[in-house]
């Protein structure tokens, strides 16, 4: 797997609300503990968030990213 980009940290910041970031920070890492299957779905819908919408995003909505990965990843 590739490394991510130097400037990684600094797009990142510029999509997530300032005030959520600390929450969204502990959401994407508890994202990084999902299998290939889980984690892959996270990022899709996270992209696709990112692409949706100029807005930007809430811990709410990684949250709930997050919980539809897990179901992603048991089957369900």
């Amino acid at each position: 797997m590739s490394e991510l980009p130097d400037d990684f940290a600094d797009s990142l910041s510029r999509v997530l609300d300032p005030k959520h970031r600390e929450a969204a920070a502990e959401i994407i890492e508890a994202a990084t503990m999902l299998d290939d299957v889980g984690l892959r779905r996270f990022l899709q819908l996270f992209a696709a968030r990112v692409r949706a919408s100029d807005a930007p995003i809430r811990a709410e909505e990684l949250r709930r990213f997050l919980q539809q990965a897990a179901r992603a990843r048991s089957g369900s």
